[in-house]
């Protein structure tokens, strides 16, 4: 066993539907005849990860077929090579159940003297994967595009033309569609197998269309045509075909090859000239929350006193991009509400109705902000056809009313006066938020208190910059929730309500840490026509400054923690004491001149000599001569 080796090739890994290819096991290295091997194809369909023995070709130079693939035997052949070991397997009018993978599996044998075998190695060989392929399509259907105008009762002739095939044994299933623009997709009207059976499409079933279908196909087996009797207005649309092309397989199973759209035939049938008009006067209403509002749909003319109308309104809603249906009144009076209406509290508010011949009119009870927005309406005409049926003539579109419901206007006044308040620690302090005025007395508030605290600023420069950081205290909701207390706050807050306008916070156990500027945000909410409760309006009162005092704080910390206080010791007194001093010194400016004339000689006043023992005379020519004679001091 020793270079035992196997390969598995092949010089067609792709074929054509009834093509031929061959598979080739290769062994090395090549074993005399009296060294027996066996050789196994194996097979692994395409879609499948399963393999399964195909055939073998035994020791003694049977051949064995597996069970799973009879259908291999009838268009396989196996053989082995004279002058090797070599097998070939060869596989004719090959189909879809022939593509796979293939590999083959050799085994060695060694007939022992008691003639009982043993297998002395087994090698298995590389994937080959073969593909089955499907001849290349010759189909080509007319892409030709017409257009056919008639008036009612007409017929309609739609051709539908197949220029090449693919084999003489084509055969064609033709599927015939009509579009509309209303629709997406086209609908099926008729449908022909490649075996000639009819089938109607839903289009037909529901249109009745069934009774006004004839179709046709020439002997040439090219040309299909399929007529439309008694054509109506509702008969008018885009029409095509949809061809397909079928051949059979080498496993006698019909198979489609491929498939090709014409080109369509643009049908339109005239009915009697329109002359519906709706009045398109644009208008714009303007009205509280609570009232009622009506919108008028006038139809100018129509074009038969005998037509039925139907009326659809409709509305373009601020920040929807589309419109959306409010309410349906059908030609049989049927009233039908739209997705809004239906699923919001527009539809019990509604009210329609038809006083005169033309006149349409939707009035919305006790109108909310969310029903603001652009309403028109649809007017849709529809006439009795030749066959007793109704159809839709025409339809227009009214002009814009733009309703616009407005909110009360916000009064909401809260005081902001400031204060500044000193505790001591362990004491209480109080924050009351006022309401001076609202906007309604059906108004309910929310209430926030928050501390304000001087911090560092991330980032220093010359000049340290301050700013102030928020915490919310406590937070009582319209609906008297309250929000959890904060940490440092737990377990020391009492919120009181006096009366609907005043609210109160104590704060008990006052500390250091409580210092700080204290405020409060009032939020007005008021309940619209549905009882949803909405935000009116918010409003934020002054400041109260509050100084906690340390049980041992001294004189000047009181006095610096306290601005009124400090300019009251440390600034106010300075101008008092500065306007005394000049005081007094006028004063004794005064007294001193006049004790000139009694106590001095020469106008010089003696303030420490009895007598007079200082000379002073001056000349406007000389420097004034000083002198001093002996004296008694005083």
């Amino acid at each position: 066993e020793a270079g035992f080796a196997v390969t598995a090739i092949s010089r067609t890994p792709g074929v054509t539907y009834n093509e031929s290819f061959d598979l080739q096991c290769i062994i090395k290295p090549h074993y005399p005849s009296w060294v027996p091997v066996s050789v196994t194809w194996r097979f692994q369909p395409a879609g499948s990860t399963e393999f399964h023995d195909l055939v073998t070709f035994t020791r003694d130079g049977g051949v064995q077929w597996g069970d799973r693939y009879a259908g291999f035997r009838t268009r396989t052949a196996i053989e082995k090579a004279e002058s090797s070991n070599n097998v070939r397997l060869s596989i004719s009018r090959a189909s879809d159940t022939e593509a796979g993978k293939y590999q083959c599996v050799a085994e060695l044998w060694r007939k022992n003297y008691n003639s009982s075998w043993t297998r002395l190695a087994d090698r298995t060989s590389n994937l080959l994967e073969i593909r089955v392929l499907r001849p290349v399509t010759k189909l080509q259907v007319s892409k030709s595009k017409r257009s056919i105008t008639l008036v009612e009762n007409r017929p309609i002739p739609l051709n539908c033309s197949v220029k090449s095939q693919t084999s003489p044994d084509s055969h064609f299933a033709v599927l015939w569609y009509v579009h509309k623009p209303s629709d997406a997709d086209g609908k099926l009207i008729l449908k022909t197998t490649h075996s000639s059976a009819f089938e109607y499409g839903t289009y037909a079933e529901e249109e009745g269309l069934r009774g006004r279908l004839q179709f046709e196909r020439s002997a040439s087996g090219g040309l299909f045509s399929l007529t439309v009797q008694r054509a109506e207005v509702r008969d008018s649309g885009s029409y095509y075909c949809h061809v397909e092309e079928w051949l059979l397989s080498p496993n006698h199973a019909w198979y489609k090859l491929a498939e090709e759209v014409s080109g369509r035939t643009e049908v339109t049938v005239k009915q009697p000239d329109n002359r519906l008009q709706v009045n398109q006067t644009h208008k714009n209403i303007t009205v509280l929350e609570n009232e009622w509002v009506t919108l008028e749909c006038q139809v100018s003319s129509r074009t038969s006193s005998s037509s039925q109308l139907s009326v659809e309104w409709y509305v373009w809603r601020p920040g929807h991009p589309e419109k959306e249906a409010v309410a349906r009144l059908s030609r049989q009076s049927t009233l039908r509400y739209g997705d809004l209406a239906t699923l919001g509290d527009l539809r019990g508010r509604l009210h329609l109705e038809s006083p005169s011949l033309g006149l349409y009119l939707l009035s919305i009870q006790n109108a909310t902000v969310r029903d603001s927005g652009a309403y028109d309406c649809r007017v849709e005409e529809w006439l009795l056809d030749p066959s007793d049926r109704w159809y839709k003539r025409a339809e227009d579109l009214s002009g814009l009313t733009t309703l616009t419901v407005k909110q009360p206007d916000p009064t909401l006044q809260v005081d902001t006066a400031t204060n500044n308040l000193t505790v001591q620690e362990k004491e209480s302090f109080l924050l009351d938020c006022s309401i001076l005025s609202r906007s309604s007395p059906e108004s309910h508030f929310a209430v926030t208190w928050y501390n304000l605290r001087a911090k560092e600023a991330g980032g220093r420069t010359e000049e340290e910059e301050e700013e102030e950081e928020r915490e919310t205290v406590l937070r009582v909701g319209p609906d008297a929730v309250f929000s959890p207390e904060a940490g440092r706050w737990e377990g020391r807050l009492r919120f009181q309500r006096f009366s609907a306008v005043l609210f109160r916070l104590t704060v008990l156990q006052a500390g250091g840490a409580d210092t700080g500027n204290y405020s409060c945000r009032v939020e007005e909410w008021l309940a619209d026509p549905n009882g949803v409760w909405y935000r009116l309006a918010e409003e934020e009162s002054g400041t109260v400054a509050v100084h906690v005092q340390d049980a041992g704080s001294t004189l000047q910390s009181v006095i610096c923690s306290n601005d009124a206080l400090f300019y009251f010791v440390f600034f106010y007194p300075f101008p008092i004491f500065g306007i005394l001093i000049i005081t007094i010194l006028l004063v004794r400016f005064k007294s001193r001149n006049s004790s000139k004339n009694s106590e001095g000689k020469n106008g010089v006043p003696l303030l420490w000599i009895k007598e007079p023992h200082l000379n002073y005379s001056p000349t406007c020519l000389e420097p004034p001569v000083l002198s001093i004679h002996p004296g008694t001091i005083d």
